[in-house]
């Protein structure tokens, strides 16, 4: 199970959301503004002493331009790290290259964990929950039923890219050049 107050889980919200303030010159209060939040909620979050709401992650996200996945699980300190963030999100999907494959087999597994964690915090949520109304636990059982069938796809999905992978040697992994 992951982990979010580690700082070795990936769970990378705090120092992401200071990186992209900074790198636009933006103040915790412009920030805040910009998403309908005050200073506070923008310094908790960066401190890493609170978690937003989901829609406020959305917000966020959608105003650096990158996935709410991007923001919370993958560092943008790199250089570059930040584009790539925006082509995901604008790509949606592998684009045509030398190794489209591994693009797909990579997307498959950035999924498979984006799923992993949102199942996480589930249950850490519902762990930590004193008792769960009627509603609340019907909602966490089809999650739960939803996560497993995304399971079984991810599953089937991954066979499939191994399926081509063997299959079809051209779009196996390639040397560079677009030769397998």
């Amino acid at each position: 199970m992951m982990d979010f107050v580690n700082k070795d889980s990936g769970f990378c919200l705090s120092e992401n959301l200071r990186s992209l303030r900074k790198r636009m010159k933006w103040s915790q209060e412009e920030l805040a503004d910009k998403v309908g939040l005050n200073r506070g909620n923008i310094a908790s979050y960066e401190n890493g002493t609170a978690e937003p709401k989901i829609c406020n992650l959305v917000k966020i996200a959608h105003l650096f331009n990158i996935s709410v996945f991007d923001l919370t699980h993958n560092s943008l300190k790199a250089e570059g790290s930040v584009e790539q963030a925006n082509l995901r999100l604008g790509n949606g999907f592998a684009q045509p290259g030398p190794d489209l494959l591994g693009q797909f087999l990579k997307e498959a597994e950035d999924f498979q964990q984006a799923i992993k964690g949102m199942s996480c915090m589930v249950r850490l949520k519902t762990k930590n929950a004193p008792e769960l109304s009627e509603d609340a636990n019907f909602f966490k059982d089809q999650f739960e039923r939803l996560y497993g069938l995304t399971d079984q796809l991810m599953a089937s999905h991954l066979e499939l890219l191994a399926i081509v992978k063997e299959k079809c040697p051209k779009h196996g992994a390639s040397n560079g050049n677009g030769v397998a």
